[in-house]
């Protein structure tokens, strides 16, 4: 498994069931900071047990690094397991959905980069996306 994409897919469930913004924050910095980084160069590193010396690679984001490479990480196994499937029929509804028109980046109140927000976007099939980001000032 890639470990850029295990990381970004446990970011995305535990933003899905509402952790703290610090969580989410953490696993989506691992990725990025390994995003650029050659494969080899990774798998060496975790090898070695220097994934930490990476600036933005925690000891539980290392983990789930060492991990991805070998197969499915056990953290991402189990929240996938308590997300569950989609209810019955969920699927064929879900890809009907072309976008979404409303969508908050942490520009304003959301919790997402714009970038990360666009790359699930697509991930998800979705065509278009309209961010509705408002003033921070706007109370809401």
């Amino acid at each position: 498994m890639n470990p850029v994409s295990a990381l970004r897919r446990i970011a995305f469930l535990l933003e899905r069931e509402h952790a703290s913004t610090f969580r989410v924050k953490a696993y989506r910095s691992a990725a990025l900071a390994i995003a650029t980084l050659p494969a080899a160069e990774v798998a060496a590193r975790a090898e070695a047990g220097t994934l930490t010396e990476i600036a933005g690679v925690g000891p539980k984001t290392a983990t789930v690094i060492r991990e991805a490479i070998r197969g499915e990480p056990g953290y991402l196994g189990e929240l996938e397991a308590k997300a569950g499937p989609l209810t019955e029929g969920g699927q064929e509804l879900r890809a009907l959905i072309r976008g979404d028109l409303h969508l908050h980046s942490d520009w304003s109140d959301g919790g997402s980069p714009i970038e990360e927000m666009a790359i699930t976007g697509l991930e998800l099939g979705h065509s278009y996306i309209a961010l509705t980001d408002h003033s921070p000032r706007l109370k809401v």
